[in-house]
């Protein structure tokens, strides 16, 4: 529908989160943190409502883990899943306190037969790698308006406004 500033998002709004504000967030992002901040402290205020689903979950714990591995472990990005495979007790070092709280504000959709059925469709039709598809099924499902990322791949999806953040 139209792309609009993470901070026009209006109050009541139902909004899906997409991965890329979850970390953007969680990482301190330079360019793009404290409009993620902004954003979610409006949903912890419940002047939003926002919600995500396991896939979005699941991928921010994994960029969340991947990053602490760069930086703690100095491993290079290219290694990182060769390394997390052969040192998985290293998993147990990382505080994953932040996202934890972080997930609570949010309302995870679950994820069923008719939605995986439906992303092959939004596959198609809006050109989407599935886990963007299924994501875009569950926006569909569950009536919700909005989408808060910094991915251009929903830019075209009819009926869904795309709130981006503002760089600083």
């Amino acid at each position: 529908m139209e792309n609009k500033a993470l901070e026009k998002a209006s109050p009541g709004v139902s909004i899906f989160v997409d991965t890329n504000i979850l970390i953007y967030h969680l990482l301190e992002d330079e360019l793009y943190g404290v409009s993620c901040k902004n954003f979610l402290k409006r949903v912890e205020e419940k002047e939003l409502t926002a919600f995500t689903s396991p896939i979005v979950i699941a991928e921010s714990l994994f960029i969340y883990l991947r990053v602490w591995i760069i930086k703690h472990k100095k491993i290079a990005p290219k290694k990182v899943l060769e390394y997390l495979k052969q040192h998985r007790g290293l998993i147990n070092e990382v505080n994953f306190q932040k996202p934890q709280i972080l997930f609570t504000i949010l309302k995870s959709l679950p994820i069923g037969n008719a939605a995986v059925k439906d992303s092959y469709s939004m596959m198609k039709l809006h050109n989407l790698l599935p886990n963007d598809a299924i994501n875009v099924s569950l926006i569909k499902r569950h009536n919700i308006s909005a989408i808060a990322t910094n991915d251009n791949d929903f830019d075209n999806i009819k009926g869904l406004d795309v709130l981006k953040p503002t760089a600083i």
